[in-house]
């Protein structure tokens, strides 16, 4: 038992170092995986052979945490069977990142386009010119455009209908470029000039608020943990004092009602963040 409580405060220790440190921890240069940069149409998200690896790791790490804190086995075996809260968690992470990466790339691909532009070339043949030397994976997103173009969409409607399924708000300004450019014949190299330098300012904002927001992000971790790291050190040096907590009715709907409120809260502020960032603040 002393063994197994070791372990679990072992475990507990891991996932909060991870939790306020992770997201800045890379092990190797930020690049995508290959999965990652085939272009995949399909509606929903794909089961990779990690979701179980990952499912059970999850729950294993939140069983141990749950018995760390708690010291009962009905909170370890909830915390058990939460392996899918944790997949779920890991795959929205994968796409946000691979979001961000787009975002980012998305200045290298109206540079490309704008100097093919200059160089008396139509969209089409701006794009098909300017695709090999794009970044991945946005270079795997505009191979894609093309060959929808090739099947008989328009440019625009590609750019489009590719938009929609990728979640790359950014190709929006250039798929009403091209629509305009289809409609008035308007000057399609000066278009991506002037949305690249108001991209670039946009980022350049949106770091300066990203920089402070992280501060405050910091903090609503430490913030989020100590509850726990208290309870669970209050259990193991005044056991008399937390054990109605645990082993009582009242006790444990309180502290599960508070575990809740405590994640829900979490969640919403960094959705009211993400949005925020999302419009530019």
């Amino acid at each position: 038992m002393t063994g197994l409580i070791l372990l679990a405060a072992f475990l507990m220790g891991v996932a909060v170092f991870w939790a306020l440190t992770g997201s800045k921890i890379r092990i190797s240069a930020r690049s995508v995986r290959l999965s990652d940069e085939k272009f995949d149409t399909r509606k929903g998200p794909g089961k990779s052979s990690q979701d179980l690896i990952i499912t059970l790791a999850g729950g294993v790490g939140l069983g141990g945490i749950a018995y760390a804190i708690t010291g009962t086995w009905y909170f370890a075996v909830l915390g058990l069977s939460s392996g899918a809260f944790v997949l779920k968690w890991w795959k929205n992470k994968q796409e946000e990142d691979r979001k961000e990466l787009l975002s980012s790339q998305f200045v290298d691909v109206l540079g490309q386009l704008e100097s093919a532009m200059y160089g008396g070339m139509n969209p089409y043949q701006a794009l098909e010119d300017a695709v090999p030397n794009m970044p991945r994976p946005a270079r795997d997103v505009f191979y894609e455009v093309i060959r929808r173009t090739r099947t008989g969409d328009t440019l625009a409607q590609a750019i489009e209908s590719v938009r929609k399924e990728t979640g790359w708000d950014d190709l929006k300004a250039l798929s009403i470029a091209i629509g305009l450019y289809n409609r008035v014949g308007c000057d399609l190299g000066e278009i991506c000039r002037h949305s690249m330098e108001a991209y670039e300012d946009k980022e350049s904002f949106r770091s300066i608020v990203s920089a402070a927001v992280s501060q405050n992000m910091m903090t609503l971790k430490v913030l989020t943990g100590l509850p726990f790291i208290f309870i669970g050190f209050a259990r193991v040096k005044t056991p008399g004092f937390a054990d109605p907590l645990f082993h009582t009715f009242e006790g444990a709907s309180i502290f599960f009602l508070a575990t809740v409120w405590i994640i829900f809260g979490n969640i919403l502020t960094r959705k009211m963040i993400k949005n925020s960032l999302g419009q530019g603040v």
